[in-house]
């Protein structure tokens, strides 16, 4: 009597799939900062910043975007590029995915924020400059600005 070693070929192939799903999903997620090793809860997500696996570096995470950019900083300059053309923000208000390149930043706002730096991601200018005029003498700036800023 013969066995086939199809299902045990099957069984081995859904598992190593589910198991490499697993994986692609936990690079996107925000786990420890790579900087002050805190923990990122799902609460404090719109304040972090991810660095993708991307060639030779990451995968990073950031509870706070100072984190993302004092790490970022102590980097050589190829590094910052591809750091900078990478990395992925929050939207303060809807927690949505933004090219830090992209965002708008409310600087020095006094927002609480993991860390204290008291920055905080839009994706929409308007809506950072509503939220700068509701918190003081608050900047909008872009990543670019932000990253040459003293914290």
């Amino acid at each position: 009597m013969k066995r086939s070693g199809f299902p045990f070929l099957l069984s081995f192939v859904l598992i190593f799939a589910m198991v490499a799903a697993g994986r692609a999903d936990d690079q996107r997620k925000p786990s420890v900062c790579s900087e002050c090793n805190m923990k990122i809860s799902e609460a404090g997500k719109k304040f972090s910043v991810v660095l993708p696996n991307v060639s030779g570096m990451g995968p990073s995470s950031y509870d706070d975007i100072g984190c993302a950019v004092i790490s970022r900083n102590a980097e050589c300059a190829t590094r910052q590029m591809t750091f900078d053309s990478n990395a992925i923000v929050y939207d303060y208000l809807t927690v949505e995915e933004v090219l830090a390149e992209k965002a708008f930043f409310a600087f020095k706002s006094g927002a609480w924020t993991p860390m204290g730096y008291g920055i905080v991601a839009f994706k929409n200018k308007v809506q950072a400059e509503k939220f700068a005029a509701e918190h003081g003498k608050v900047k909008v700036v872009r990543w670019f600005e932000l990253v040459d800023m003293k914290l």
